[in-house]
């Protein structure tokens, strides 16, 4: 049986079900990906170049390779194979890339969720999924390593894009490092087991400055380098090995957050991207390009604003903190659309995870799943709390201020 399998937010060989199915039941088989947009941030492009190279190096040592296109599905006739291997989305935009599969050729499963399933109704506050859930889940043991695969199919019509050349990360940058699967297990091991920074991540979390404040493994997470049952597992085999405590347990209330914004967009899946979000509760905010141009650019009239969205800019990455305050600020201080700044994001940030994203900044315009009515976020309380040396704020001024 011939097979193209088309990897997009399951960059890995490990812990990959579809992966392991489409071995097992190819004879043959094609290894495709898509090349990132132009239109992204440059360090979210060259985050999934690093990634896909690092995937391509993989399946060499297998006599494979990855075949790199701009539009896989629409590039490759799909009549020349049995069966399409993909990851499986119910978001709009993927759904539409998928519809050119035939019903009967595609093989789909989720691949960057910590549950198959969901035995109970999504509730519309966090707190009670994270209880129901917490009681219950028993993380699944990790799948079998893949020691052999089919032959290569070669298309001899099409050849893989290459990466363009990019610069090295910003001298000032929290997240330098690079993508892939390689990476991202290396990351893994050494924040839990080799520097146990996991033993302070509570403490640490919402930190601004540096590389260790937090795991930074959610990168690796919004393109499958990793999926969430390995980090899972790490943090559960570090509490039985290592120790267990308030920081460990963090990481995994994290992982718990990620998973029910997934869980949300089904069950709201046509008010996920909706201006009125799930509450369906008009703002009525304005829409003032300029205002928001000088958000985006780091020219408001707050300076703790702006060492954040110069950050973002300058290295495509921006602390969890931040984020929040930023995105606060935007809508309740500028009274500028939310779903604006959604949209920025998506463009810039080397962790775009399309659910994380969406579904955060619903919560804080106070759209989405926010139990409380408004949830403002004081710039000047909020700097005074986290910098109050104001050496975030030093570190991206720009000459004029």
């Amino acid at each position: 049986m011939k097979g193209l399998y088309y990897f997009t937010n399951d960059q890995r060989l490990s812990d990959n079900f579809l992966l392991q199915e489409a071995t097992k039941d190819c004879d043959e088989i094609l290894f495709v990906a898509k090349a990132p947009s132009s239109l992204w941030g440059i360090y979210r492009q060259k985050f999934h170049w690093e990634s896909l190279q690092c995937l391509d190096r993989q399946l060499k040592l297998f006599n494979q390779s990855l075949t790199i296109l701009e539009e896989p599905l629409q590039e490759i006739p799909l009549d020349k194979f049995d069966k399409v291997y993909v990851a499986k989305w119910n978001t709009p935009y993927e759904k539409k890339e998928f519809a050119c599969i035939p019903e009967n050729k595609m093989v789909t499963h989720f691949q960057d969720r910590l549950l198959e399933d969901l035995s109970l109704s999504v509730p519309d506050i966090f707190t009670e999924f994270r209880k129901k859930i917490e009681k219950i889940y028993i993380c699944p043991k990790e799948i079998s390593p893949i020691i052999d695969f089919p032959n290569q199919i070669d298309l001899d019509e099409k050849s893989s894009l290459k990466a363009p050349p990019f610069k090295g990360p910003h001298v000032l940058s929290s997240f330098p490092f690079s993508g892939g699967e390689k990476a991202a297990l290396e990351r893994l091991n050494c924040y839990t087991f080799k520097k146990e920074h996991i033993t302070s991540y509570k403490e640490t979390r919402n930190g601004l400055i540096g590389t260790e404040y937090s795991t930074k493994l959610s990168p690796y997470l919004a393109i499958g380098n990793l999926s969430p049952r390995t980090i899972y597992r790490t943090v559960e085999k570090f509490e039985r090995e290592v120790k267990k405590s308030q920081d460990t347990y963090w990481v995994k209330f994290e992982l718990w957050w990620r998973e029910y914004f997934r869980w949300v967009f089904e069950k709201y899946p046509h008010r996920f991207f909706s201006p009125l979000g799930i509450k369906k509760r008009d703002l009525s905010l304005k829409e003032d390009p300029s205002v928001f141009q000088k958000w985006r650019e780091g020219e408001t009239q707050n300076q703790f604003i702006n060492a954040f969205m110069r950050e973002l800019k300058e290295t495509g990455y921006m602390s969890n903190r931040g984020r929040q305050i930023v995105a606060s600020y935007l809508v309740n201080d500028l009274k500028q659309p939310w779903w604006w700044g959604a949209d920025y994001f998506e463009k810039l940030l080397v962790d775009y995870d399309v659910y994380s994203n969406w579904g955060n900044w619903q919560y804080i315009a106070g759209v989405g799943n926010d139990p409380r009515p408004n949830r403002y976020f004081n710039p000047q309380k909020q700097a005074d709390v986290y910098d109050p040396s104001k050496e975030f704020q030093n570190l991206w001024a720009s000459p004029s201020d």
